[in-house]
């Protein structure tokens, strides 16, 4: 396991462990406080998330945020 969100966030930056390392153009790890009791977990990220690297700014954004 991972001693802090830093360390995991740069686990995941080459990652190839699933398709979406040969098209993606950022890692989308997420955003906000992280000792938050609350956390949204996104199905994948989608072409705002992947240019931006910030999960929920597209579609998802108008629709929850």
């Amino acid at each position: 396991m991972y001693e802090t969100w830093e360390e995991l966030e740069k686990s995941i930056e080459g990652c190839k462990k699933c398709k979406l390392c040969s098209t993606r153009k950022n890692i989308v790890f997420g955003v906000g406080k992280k000792d938050s009791s609350v956390m949204l977990i996104g199905e994948g990220p989608g072409a705002d998330e992947d240019m931006q690297g910030e999960p929920f700014v597209g579609k998802a954004r108008k629709t929850y945020g």
